[in-house]
């Protein structure tokens, strides 16, 4: 049996597959809200990916978690006296390195960013005139820094699969 089937990597691979093509058509449209579209749905399924490899990982070491998080697995491999390795280098990088920027992506696409303080324009006669608009995409990571994250997750998770082994 295939070590996809048999940890339903198949997901993981999914999420990954679906995070690549938003890319491509967030490269693609010239639209900027389709872009903006198809960059906020590279981030839901980049964060997809992390989650999906997550129940991967409860699978191979035979865990019973319906949803898996860094802490509920160091959790349960401490109580059987392991250590997961993946879990560990996971919340490092979600500490401070590339997933702690798309978990913060991932929180902002969830939530309107708070806005700033309308001003009246100068320029008109009565004041009334209020600017509310803002770039909408400020906060939005550039398809350049989603196709970076895709690169390092597949890296990581190939790294990953590579080093596990039947215990």
């Amino acid at each position: 049996m295939s070590r996809v089937a048999r940890y339903h990597a198949d997901r993981t691979n999914q999420k990954l597959y679906f995070a690549r093509l938003a890319c491509q058509q967030a490269e693609q449209t010239e639209h900027i809200q389709q872009a903006q579209a198809h960059r906020e749905s590279a981030v839901f399924h980049l964060h997809g990916v992390i989650l999906a490899f997550l129940q991967e990982l409860v699978r191979y070491y035979r865990l019973n978690d319906l949803q898996p998080t860094f802490k509920s697995i160091e959790e349960q491999m401490a109580d059987k006296g392991q250590v997961s390795p993946e879990v560990a280098v996971l919340q490092q990088l979600a500490k401070d390195g590339f997933i702690a920027e798309l978990k913060r992506a991932y929180r902002l696409c969830q939530y309107a960013p708070e806005p700033t303080a309308p001003e009246p324009e100068n320029e008109t006669s009565s004041n009334l005139i209020i600017k509310v608009t803002q770039s909408p995409q400020a906060w939005l990571p550039d398809a350049k820094i989603l196709r970076e994250w895709h690169r390092e997750l597949t890296h990581l998770i190939d790294g990953f699969r590579n080093e596990m082994v039947e215990f």
